[in-house]
């Protein structure tokens, strides 16, 4: 018989291509589901959308919280600023505590008029009480160190009384219209006094110690 067969296949073939198909169902449910992810993307504009929203809330709130501030202190929006002339109260010493204070201010005699640095502001009779004390010190105090030829001590009590006694007969001077060139040759003589000291000149000394004695005395007795 000539006529052709019927290829029947074999059962082994037949569960290979139920396998290919399989695999190809599969692949084609993967690219599927690919596909329906690739459309639900865009997710992120909502995010930006709430992010958005929750500023213009915060904004919102802060501007209600100011405009309730404004309302419940109307007075302070509406003062004025006062300004008060205080020249004459800061001449008379209020700023010295914060002029002691500034590292920017050096310690140096200024042209603003009569200076003690960071002194305290004294009136004029405490100053002119300061100023005794430290003239009875320099009669008494460095005269019996210079007698005795204390150096050190003598050289030490000097620089201290000279420490306020420059500035408060400078004060006194300008208060009460004293001499000016009284006061310099005064300390002229007390700086001839301490180089004397320094060099422990018992002569030199003893006569530079009259002088200042004598001037101190007679300045003193015009300005207290």
């Amino acid at each position: 018989d000539l006529s052709p067969r019927k290829h029947t296949p074999r059962p082994q073939t037949s569960l290979i291509l139920v396998k290919m198909a399989a695999i190809s169902s599969a692949a084609s449910v993967f690219t599927g589901k690919a596909l329906v992810q690739a459309k639900t993307a865009p997710k992120a504009k909502a995010s930006v959308a709430v992010t958005a929203s929750a500023d213009a809330r915060k904004a919102a709130s802060l501007l209600a919280a100011g405009v309730i501030a404004l309302q419940a202190t109307p007075a302070m929006a509406l003062n004025m600023i006062e300004l008060q002339d205080e020249r004459q109260t800061n001449k008379n010493g209020l700023q010295l505590i914060y002029e002691a204070r500034d590292l920017n201010i050096t310690q140096s005699v200024r042209q603003d008029g009569n200076s003690r640095f960071s002194f305290q502001k004294l009136t004029t009779a405490q100053t002119a009480t300061r100023a005794s004390e430290s003239i009875a010190r320099l009669n008494n105090d460095v005269g019996e160190y210079v007698g005795k030829a204390y150096w050190t001590q003598a050289a030490n009590e000097l620089r201290r009384q000279v420490g306020t006694l420059r500035f408060d007969m400078n004060n006194l001077v300008a208060d009460k219209g004293g001499d000016k060139a009284a006061a310099k040759a005064f300390y002229a003589s007390i700086e001839k006094l301490d180089f004397s000291i320094r060099q422990k000149d018992q002569a030199a000394a003893t006569a530079a110690l009259a002088a200042v004695q004598d001037q101190g005395n007679a300045l003193i007795k015009q300005l207290a």
